[in-house]
């Protein structure tokens, strides 16, 4: 059937989908989302998205109108109609109509999916690997929504517009302290020293699935990772870079501000991680359960 749209229960073509223009989602940003990756009908680590979705709905005292199972259930379903054999899946938590400041917890959340076919990155990126700018909107550290997945996008989407006018595939972003942060829609993993580093969730990032993926693993694979503060100087001077998110896994970082990261190509350490987390994708969408190790 290809593109669908689940809306509090319902599917549509999306083309005659539709919300409320009063939703408080669209008037304030209130609300939270997820971007999912499904292969051969299977959410990669569906589990703990969803697990995100709720400990940030908590945070923001949006009550979820549908149990964890019951929205697995629905995204699976949405899936499933589509028939799509690789898709693209955002679900959309918004604290609906109503609700005011004192009383947000008596709105009437609203939930949707939205499910379309995967363009998926070049190959080429890959293997070549993408290149980077200093974005100058900067992450707040101390802001709760730093560490959710919020409506509140624009910050992320004015650093991936100044990199797309630069040229750039991604756009680095500090925090209010002049540490890095992460990139505009992923995070960072740079190599020092044969080490492997990551700024840690207080740098204002948003703790992503997909670093998860590559933390598990470096801890199956022996590999030395640690979680410290970032300086631009330390991704000048890295051996390696490499982005991650849910979208495009493990993704080489080979230039940043136009000179190249290392040797400018694809390192020897990003090449296992890229390959491992391959791998370990594989393995799960293909498994009956999808739920992996």
């Amino acid at each position: 059937m290809g593109e669908l749209v689940w809306i509090n229960g319902t599917v549509h073509s999306a083309d005659q989908a539709r919300c409320w223009c009063l939703d408080r989602g669209l008037l304030y940003g209130d609300g939270l989302f997820e971007t999912m990756l499904a292969c051969q009908g299977t959410i990669f680590r569906l589990k703990a998205h969803l697990d995100r979705l709720e400990a940030g709905a908590q945070i923001l005292r949006i009550k979820l109108p549908l149990s964890q199972q019951q929205l697995r259930k629905a995204v699976q379903t949405t899936v499933n109609q589509s028939h799509l054999q690789s898709a693209y899946v955002r679900l959309t938590l918004t604290r609906g109509v109503g609700g005011r400041p004192s009383q947000l917890e008596d709105s009437s959340p609203s939930t949707m999916i939205w499910v379309r076919e995967l363009g998926g990155y070049p190959q080429q990126l890959y293997e070549r690997g993408m290149s980077a700018i200093l974005a100058t909107t900067r992450r707040n550290e101390h802001s709760v929504l730093s560490r959710i997945k919020s409506l509140n996008y624009l910050d992320n989407l004015l650093a991936r517009a100044e990199a797309e006018q630069a040229g750039a595939d991604e756009a680095i972003m500090l925090n209010t302290a002049g540490m890095i942060a992460e990139a505009s829609a992923s995070n960072l993993f740079i190599v020092k020293n044969g080490r492997l580093l990551t700024p840690p969730v207080e740098a204002g990032l948003l703790p992503g699935i997909t670093r998860a993926c590559v933390m598990q693993l470096t801890r199956t694979q022996g590999i030395d990772l640690t979680q410290r503060p970032l300086s631009l100087d330390e991704l000048r001077q890295a051996q390696e870079a490499f982005l991650t998110n849910s979208l495009m896994g493990v993704m080489p970082l080979t230039r940043f501000q136009d000179q190249p990261i290392g040797s400018g190509k694809v390192g020897d350490l990003t090449q296992i991680i890229a390959e491992t987390y391959h791998q370990l994708f594989i393995t799960e969408t293909c498994a009956e359960t999808g739920e992996g190790i």
